[in-house]
């Protein structure tokens, strides 16, 4: 099972069904992960059948068509090749033992304050991850998927969420996937991140991880730095195809 096809089981949806060789979701448009069609195999359907099967699909709920794929991959160079260059802006998807990234944690993350984990998503989440604010598909988006999913919030003595972060377990392959990690900006630069990661991957561990991988944007070098420091290291660059 390749990361990709881990990845795509630890991500939310608000509707999804199965085209040809993709696996389609949808989630009023919030997030490109959450509203892109993945690939799942081989069906036999021809490629220009399938893409324009997905496009219809998307077409149908107001929304731009998408599929996400691995760049420069023999399917990307294929639906190039068919016309469909246009692309979001790519991400990086990286990945790392669970154990060394710990150890790295365990020495650097405050040892005097701790994140509540919870398996519901906190009412009060989007205090610190401001990017799903006032969006009801967010909600549904973070808490569903095909993996076990968990949350963390580290909070101040008032009791304010801080810094937050959300775990999906793949227990078929033994991957946690880390995503939607934020800090509230007046609590930022404290290492509030490093609790809640290190939170996340002992309750991995806890739950049968032996890897973790995330997906974090080229240009972000405040989080690349922080992701390579605990041992993250690249799989791939992707990106969504606009169909």
């Amino acid at each position: 099972m390749d990361l990709q096809a881990i990845a795509a089981t630890g991500w939310g949806y608000v509707e999804r069904t199965h085209i040809g060789d993709w696996e389609v979701r949808a989630a009023g448009g919030h997030t490109s992960r959450a509203n892109c069609a993945v690939p799942i195999g081989d069906s036999g359907m021809a490629l220009p059948d399938s893409l324009n099967a997905v496009r219809a699909w998307y077409g149908e709920r107001g929304l731009r068509g998408r599929i996400q794929t691995i760049d420069g991959s023999p399917l990307d160079q294929g639906v190039v090749a068919l016309g469909y260059r246009e692309a979001d802006r790519p991400a990086l998807r990286q990945s790392a033992a669970v154990r060394p990234a710990l150890e790295i944690l365990g020495e650097t993350a405050d040892p005097r304050r701790t994140s509540e984990i919870t398996r519901e998503l906190p009412p009060d989440y989007f205090t610190a991850y401001r990017r799903g604010l006032g969006i009801p598909e967010f909600r549904t988006i973070l808490t569903t998927g095909d993996a076990q999913i968990a949350f963390a919030v580290v909070r101040g003595d008032n009791g304010e969420a801080l810094s937050v972060g959300r775990v999906a377990i793949d227990s078929s392959s033994g991957y946690a996937g880390i995503a939607a990690v934020a800090t509230a900006e007046h609590a930022r630069r404290r290492g509030l991140a490093r609790i809640v990661l290190r939170d996340l991957l002992a309750f991995s561990a806890e739950h049968g991880a032996e890897n973790t991988y995330l997906e974090v944007e080229e240009e972000n070098a405040p989080a690349r730095a922080l992701y390579e420091s605990l041992g993250y290291t690249t799989a791939h660059r992707y990106h969504g195809r606009l169909l």
